[in-house]
């Protein structure tokens, strides 16, 4: 029982009508597990009341400053959130009422793993269990996708390889060579697995057999990835192709006239172009689907809303905006950077899906963006000496053109094309009415009903972790958030109250958002391994791919 609760008891017990009785209660005190001997020598506690008024209270005061003693003081397993304030959290540097201490994660060492493709078992301090494999190159593995029993990954940025895994064992149960490099995140819909490759072909193919169905060359680069909604897929891609002319069912009026890029919305099982829509650069992460409306970001900060029928605007918005969004309940999502003086800053920002109004004068939950920066590479968890060799390996030495990276390190701090296919941003979930993500140091809880801030867990125990991103957008399970750093942390976060479920240090950089499935969290590194930890519970589940689902949009 914690402290509020107590208080909340006694004065209920206090305001009850005056009678004749005596009682005894008895406080048993609940020790966190890093709890000293001293500690668990702390004995239940009794105090006894009569029917006196006066004793009454002094047993009520008793009680609650024995409690007070006994709390744990700032362990982040058991600390409680802080009760959101009248208002929403506009303040850009506001002192964080939980921290999460990363230097005390339990550490976990991850075996080495002697040929590829061979699962290594490995277990943790406390009782849980999992594998690591090593994929071929060592190469930044993005989120994989989950669908009856197989996962399906990319080799990473760079190689030519796409795989599908058995969930449970890592056992590969196909391979496709694809003809050019850097396979993106995928996504699995209709017993079809969609993905493109950064350098520059979108592939469909068989869920069970790996067979391709249809692909087509796009142009280069695709540092996005994919969404599938109702037999409909829909990729950015740069327009000066080069390549015919298909035939387009609808030609919509452009949502930004002469613009560097398309968005394309094709039929997923034949490959059939249904519209192509002129937007002004790369998409941020993905095209997000939701009640069929097609929302995205890109890396010069414009939101778009397309009708996803026929591509039709249903606005546009220059708003500096720096994730793809979410939608729910008729509301979008999504985070945005200003200035606090001379401070970058990011925050949530609560959009009327209809008009791609802002319903808050402020950005909500601000803090201290430095990682958005020009040349800061964005809080990607890739070291400029790996973007540099990654980027050169794919014949990158200089970014093409079509890029607009000179847009991207403007807008959000990147400048590599390996920087903008991995990059993320803050990325918010939303969950039981909650706005959730990781900004920066910190992990935001905002009620979406009202922009209020239920809680703000501020990350320490790592050196620069103030000013930088330490996690990419965290995978919603039923009761508690799964997110992984670039310092090869691996943690889950109470959804109600910001309290810690498990805190791992993997030594092993991850760059990517987790997936869950069957109480499993599957993580790629950005050196080319996949990680699948056995929780042993289902909370870890119903997060298959990038943002959730095929249309990068779940909620909980």
């Amino acid at each position: 029982m914690d402290g509020p609760a107590i208080a909340s008891e006694m004065a209920g017990l206090s305001a009850a009508p005056s009678r004749d009785f005596s009682a005894r209660i008895t406080i048993q005190v609940v020790l966190p597990p890093s709890a000293t001997a001293d500690d668990k020598r702390v004995a239940p506690l009794e105090v006894s009341m009569s029917s006196s008024s006066a004793s009454l209270s002094a047993g009520i005061s008793l009680l609650l400053g024995v409690a007070a003693l006994l709390m744990p003081d700032s362990r982040p397993e058991v600390k409680t959130a802080a009760t959101a304030p009248d208002k929403a959290a506009h303040g850009p540097f506001k002192t964080s009422a939980l921290r999460i201490d990363l230097s005390k994660a339990m550490k976990v060492n991850l075996p080495a793993t002697s040929r590829d493709f061979e699962a290594a078992s490995f277990g943790t301090p406390d009782g849980k269990s999992g594998w690591v494999l090593r994929l071929p190159g060592g190469r930044p593995i993005a989120t994989p996708a989950y669908a009856d029993g197989m996962l399906f990954v990319g080799g990473g940025y760079g190689s030519h390889e796409f795989y599908a895994l058995d969930s449970e064992t890592g056992r590969v149960i196909w391979k496709l060579q694809t003809g050019d490099d850097g396979p993106t995140a995928a996504v699995v819909a209709d017993g079809m697995v969609a993905f493109n490759t950064e350098s520059c072909t979108l592939v469909v193919v068989e869920e069970r057999r790996g067979r391709v169905i249809w692909q087509e060359w796009l142009g280069d680069p695709l540092m996005s990835q994919p969404a599938i909604d109702k037999g409909v897929l829909f990729m950015a891609h740069p327009a000066a192709t080069g390549r015919p002319t298909k035939p387009l069912e609808f030609h919509p009026r452009p949502a930004s006239p002469r613009g560097s890029h398309r968005l394309l919305a094709a039929e997923l099982s034949t490959g059939r172009h249904i519209w192509e829509q002129e937007i002004s650069g790369d998409v941020i992460t993905a095209p997000v689907v939701s009640d069929g409306t097609v929302y995205f970001t890109t890396f010069n900060g414009t939101s778009y809303a397309l009708d996803a029928g026929d591509g039709s605007v249903v606005w546009v918005k220059v708003n500096a905006a720096t994730s793809a969004p979410v939608i729910a309940n008729g509301q979008l999502y999504e985070t945005r950077k200003t200035l606090a003086g001379k401070e970058t800053v990011e925050g949530l920002a609560r959009v009327d899906t209809k008009d791609g109004n802002a319903r808050d004068r402020e950005l909500i939950a601000k803090s201290k963006a430095e990682y958005l920066n020009q040349g800061s590479g964005g809080g990607v968890a890739l070291s400029s000496a790996a973007v540099h060799a990654l980027d050169s390996s794919v014949g990158f030495s200089a970014a093409p053109s079509s890029a607009k990276l000179a847009e991207a390190n403007n807008a959000v701090g990147v400048n590599s094309v390996v920087g903008a296919w991995a990059f993320q941003g803050s990325r918010a979930a939303v969950s039981k009415g909650q706005i959730l993500n990781a900004q920066g140091n910190y992990i935001n809880s905002v009620r979406a009903a009202d922009g209020r801030q239920t809680w703000q867990a501020e990350v320490v125990g790592l050196p620069g972790t103030a000013g930088g991103q330490v996690f990419s957008p965290p995978a919603v399970g039923r009761d508690y958030l799964y997110l992984a750093g670039a310092d090869g942390h691996l943690v889950s976060v109470r959804q109600s109250n910001g309290g810690i479920g498990f805190s791992y240090a993997l030594k092993a950089p991850m760059a990517f958002q987790p997936v869950l499935a069957k109480g499993n969290v599957y993580a790629g590194t950005s050196d080319g391994r996949l990680i699948c930890l056995k929780t042993g519970n289902q909370d870890a589940d119903g997060w298959y791919a990038w943002g959730g689902n095929a249309q990068h949009n779940k909620i909980q």
